[in-house]
Formats: C-alpha cells, structure tokens, sequence
C-alpha cells in the first residue's frame, strides 16, 4: 500500500502581495477542519536557512547574481534535507513562503541567471519534493511595493525589477497551469481566501483519491 504523504503547497508573488497573510488564514482553516500542517519559510526555517536569511536579506556588501542564486538553493537544500521530508509523513499539508518557483522569478528573470542552470540546481536540491499546487498571488509592483513595510536587500531594488519578476512569474503559471494557480491580489483578503481554500480542497481531495 502507497503511504500517505503530504500535501505540499507553495505561495509565491512578489513583495506586498499578502502572501504571510494569506498562509496564516489558511493554517487556521486547514487546523480547524482537523489536518496536520506545517509551515516552512523561504529562506529558513531551518537553523542553517535562517542564517543565510540574514545574509541575503540584511547583509553588508554586495552578492554577486551567482553567489546570491547559489545562497537560495543551499538554504533550499537544507530546508528540504531538515524540515520537509521528515514532515511528509507526520503531516498532512506543508505550506511554504516561497519555494522553487521563487529563484526562477527573481534570479532568472529578475536578475538574468541562466534560468536553465536554476531548474537543475533546483532539481538537484529538492528531488521529489515539488509543490502539489502552487498559489501565485498577482499584483503590479506598484502596489505590491506600496503596500509593502519591510526594508531590505530586495525591497531596495527598481520597479523595474519587480517588473521582471511577475512577468517571469506569470510566464511560469502559463508553463505549468495544472501546478501555478493564479490569485489577483487586487482584491479583498477574504476574496482570496476563499478562492485559495477552493484551489487547495481540490487539490488535498485529488491526492486522497490518487493514494
């Protein structure tokens, strides 16, 4: 008999997009309704992953595009190594803030890494462990960055940038619609809410079924 394994989901978007948000409510309906879940962090949530966080985020000096890129997926590799495959089988749905399809956004298109080599690099640190769905909150920079109170290495950058980065995101939900669902962030909380509980019911009865 196949054992039982999680539900993995990923949110992704850019900054100001209401993605912690979101994880939260969703933790709360998800618990109240009886499932196990785990929520994991990207970077961190591992003790190794939390550091290279600083790093990335808070860091003095300047990371070249590969030295960043690299940071990501070694703080991914740790995080899939600690904390998501000794989960799969305690849990029955792992959400992750930002997950593979993040690198691809932001250092592919954002920043011009060969978005060829990520895909590898990104297989090589995960494996099998790739989302079951993945919740793509969409939102123009403009009011994503407005929105948005954090201040660090990333918030710093040009609209420009962002730009890049959603257009890379939603070239990646057109590849893949089956896996990146695509949730407007122009909206109300509770209007995503409810579209994302729908998206991840769906997809939480299709892996009972499929077991």
């Amino acid at each position: 008999m196949t054992k039982k394994r999680a539900l993995i989901i990923s949110f992704e978007g850019i900054e100001g997009t209401g993605k912690s948000t979101q994880c939260r409510r969703l933790i709360r309906y998800l618990k109240k309704k009886g499932l196990r879940v785990a929520i994991m962090r990207e970077p961190g949530s591992s003790h190794m992953g939390e550091e290279i966080r600083h790093i990335l985020l808070h860091g003095k000096g300047k990371l070249t595009p590969f030295s960043e890129t690299m940071l990501f997926l070694a703080a991914r590799g740790q995080l899939c190594a600690e904390k998501i495959r000794p989960n799969l089988e305690k849990k029955d749905v792992i959400i992750l803030d930002r997950y593979i399809d993040a690198t691809l956004a932001y250092q592919g298109y954002g920043i011009g890494v060969d978005r060829r080599l990520i895909k590898q690099l990104n297989m090589s640190a995960v494996g099998d462990l790739v989302p079951d769905v993945t919740l793509l909150l969409d939102v123009a920079p403009k009011i994503g960055l407005a929105r948005s109170g954090r201040n660090d290495r990333f918030e710093k950058r040009t609209f420009l940038f962002f730009e890049k980065v959603r257009r890379g995101y939603l070239e990646l939900a057109k590849a893949e619609p089956k896996r990146i669902k695509i949730i407007p962030a122009d909206t109300t909380i509770e209007t995503m809410q409810e579209r994302i509980r729908g998206i991840v019911e769906q997809a939480y009865e299709r892996g009972r079924k499929n077991r």
